[in-house]
């Protein structure tokens, strides 16, 4: 109920904000664009997914060859998409992927134990690359501290929450809800039958770290490298529309816009609220505000292309037969 409350509130805002610029004149900047320079813009997120997919298909371990890169790609695009459009979010999407890892044999413990892990890598190098971009934007916004400190503060608070997932990992996710239960006398039927896979989770998780270090770094290596893949999207979208930037510029942007989706996750698909994120960004940036809610507007239709294909995967994956033969991608 709550997360439909906050899209409404999205819609106000983002129908607000394109009443107040003039759909027209949006309209007339994205013609500046063309078919072609918007293919190219497309581009970098099939790197990012793709890098991200790589950074999964390591944690995986033996189990990457039976499922192949490219089923693995399909995979993670269905669970992003399920994330993004429905009010269920991870909650949702990431046993989504496990479940589907399932109809190529990969026990669902060990499909559940790798998400966790590669969520939590991916969230790592998320960090690092935000604070490489407020960095960044220290330097060149000069005096606007109060901007750099709020992105400081939500950065920090991001890294608590990780350091707390990463401890409860260690002391096992399984172990810590059967506690809290018995803690709490609630009384439930599923985790007394799945008591035992839960225990199986906590200790592929805890394997994965003691004995795998060499993939856990590689992995956060990826997954960094995929972030800051993100900046090529930003440098085409801001050259295709006429405004003047730089890589390290575009960099800067590419975190802080990633910082601002985080932020407003609570929000299905971030609808209006990322909008004005963006737009406010850049325009403490110097750009108008023109560039700057067509710019969050061709991310947005970006964005939806790719859950698109995101939705059609899912459709060819749930049509196929639970038993598939291996597959190297």
């Amino acid at each position: 109920m709550i997360r439909i409350v906050f899209l409404v509130f999205g819609l106000v805002v983002l129908g607000g904000l394109l009443w107040h610029i003039g759909p027209l004149h949006i309209m007339r900047t994205a013609e500046q664009i063309g078919f072609i320079p918007f293919c190219i813009i497309l581009t970098p997120f099939l790197v990012v997914y793709s890098l991200d997919t790589y950074g999964w298909w390591l944690t995986l371990g033996p189990w990457a060859g039976r499922v192949g890169f490219i089923r693995l790609f399909m995979v993670r695009m269905s669970g992003e998409a399920i994330n993004v459009t429905t009010p269920t979010s991870v909650l949702g999407g990431e046993p989504l992927k496990a479940y589907l890892l399932t109809r190529y044999e990969v026990p669902m413990v060990d499909g559940l134990a790798s998400m966790v892990i590669t969520k939590t890598i991916m969230v790592m190098a998320q960090i690092v690359f935000m604070l490489l971009g407020i960095g960044l934007l220290w330097w060149f916004v000069g005096g606007g501290m109060y901007n750099v400190l709020a992105a400081l503060v939500s950065v920090g608070l991001l890294s608590f929450v990780v350091f707390l997932f990463v401890i409860i990992q260690r002391y096992g996710i399984g172990m810590g809800l059967c506690t809290l239960a018995e803690t709490c006398r609630i009384r439930s039927r599923w985790l007394v039958a799945w008591r035992p896979q839960l225990l199986e989770l906590d200790q592929a998780v805890r394997n994965f770290y003691r004995h795998r270090r060499q993939t856990f770094v590689l992995s956060l290596g990826v997954h960094f490298v995929a972030w800051l893949t993100e900046m090529f999207e930003v440098y085409a979208i801001l050259y295709f529309l006429g405004a003047e930037t730089g890589w390290l510029q575009s960099l800067s942007i590419a975190a802080i816009a990633v910082l601002i989706k985080g932020a407003m996750s609570v929000i299905p698909g971030g609808l209006g609220a990322q909008e004005g994120g963006y737009l406010f960004l850049l325009m403490g940036l110097g750009y108008g505000e023109m560039t700057g809610i067509t710019f969050a507007l061709i991310r947005r239709i970006r964005e939806i292309i790719w859950i698109l294909v995101g939705l059609v995967f899912l459709a060819v994956l749930r049509s196929k037969r639970t038993r598939a033969a291996p597959a190297s991608g």
